[in-house]
């Protein structure tokens, strides 16, 4: 019994940060049920169904900075991933547009998997090569579609919004879209050999390496995750909007709340620290930020303001407590 307690205490120590920004949440969703006349379903599907994108990337931006890296592409990906899609699935059959959702997510592992081989194999930087592929990659997306347009299937649309025309609809598929990768990804970081090399690479990449794991496998397989995450962020973007948008400040914008949903949810910049867990909360608190703000009659200019001066202010915090957490081991 006694050695049953100390594992719960020890595995409550290690996702103390996690079990935070949860309860954070639940706080956050009872505090906005209180500031508008009415919460209910309608509410639940809009957080969860716009949260969708975020989450992905996240996810993604997680794994590659857990395994020692970071992907300034990741927005960019995205709207690769959701011209692709709104191009080539636009007035297309079923059969059709599953196998281009398919090609995409495939199609983008392999992609960023690349990149994670030219850094690997380079030595230059990650943060240099992304930043690089992030042009690359927003320049094809508006090649493929210069301007807003195209659409997606009834059934796509569907499955990330719980509703054929992406309004309405029930929040039993959105939540199922949150959970269903997430659980995914968490099993293939703390349940497999290549997920624990991640972290093993991520907190120290010599003593990795002298220890017999393969380092440059560890990256490009970080990044390829990364990629296939972004991919599904631009799926769920063409399901709920109905169209693509190739515009390079969403994109910008996409990778800026990533980062932030990732050290918010306890991911170490520094890499090997940090659960996919955690960001999957924290994407979806960056995302109930502005309508709890609107709800307090606050104006979007402040709201903005507001926004960024509490997500410093967390993040800041974070770092704080991880520094001191160091310190203290």
């Amino acid at each position: 019994m006694i050695s049953t307690s100390s594992a719960w205490r020890r595995t409550l120590a290690r996702n103390s940060w996690v079990l935070g920004v949860w309860l954070l949440l639940g706080s956050l969703i009872v505090w906005y049920s209180t500031l508008i006349p009415v919460f209910g379903q309608f509410q639940i599907v809009s957080i969860s169904k716009n949260s969708l994108p975020l989450i992905y990337l996240a996810i993604g931006q997680a794994i590659i900075v857990i395994a020692g890296g970071i992907d300034l592409s990741m927005g960019s990906l995205l709207l690769l991933a959701n011209v692709l899609a709104a191009r080539f699935m636009d007035d297309q059959s079923l059969g059709i547009v599953f196998v281009v959702a398919v090609g995409v997510i495939v199609g983008l592992a392999l992609l960023n998997g690349l990149t994670g081989y030219v850094i690997s194999i380079s030595g230059v930087p990650d943060i240099v090569v992304t930043l690089a592929t992030s042009y690359i990659w927003s320049g094809l997306a508006l090649w493929i579609l210069p301007s807003p347009g195209g659409g997606t299937a009834p059934e796509l649309r569907w499955l990330f919004t719980g509703s054929p025309s992406g309004i309405g609809g029930g929040y039993g598929m959105p939540i199922a879209m949150i959970v269903i990768p997430a659980l995914l990804v968490f099993f293939v970081s703390r349940r497999t050999r290549t997920g624990l090399s991640l972290y093993a690479i991520g907190s120290h990449p010599v003593a990795a390496r002298l220890a017999g794991l393969n380092v440059r496998q560890a990256k490009i397989v970080s990044y390829a995750i990364g990629g296939a995450m972004a991919a599904l962020a631009g799926l769920a973007t063409v399901a709920i909007t109905g169209t693509g948008d190739p515009r390079f400040s969403v994109g910008a914008s996409a990778t800026l709340n990533s980062v932030a949903a990732i050290v918010l949810g306890g991911v170490a910049l520094t890499g090997g620290e940090g659960s996919v867990l955690g960001v999957v909360a924290t994407a979806v608190t960056l995302i109930m930020l502005n309508p709890i703000l609107t709800a307090m009659g606050i104006d979007s200019n402040s709201a903005q303001v507001i926004q960024g001066v509490l997500i410093a202010g967390v993040m800041m915090f974070g770092g704080l407590a991880i520094l001191l957490r160091e310190r203290r081991s």
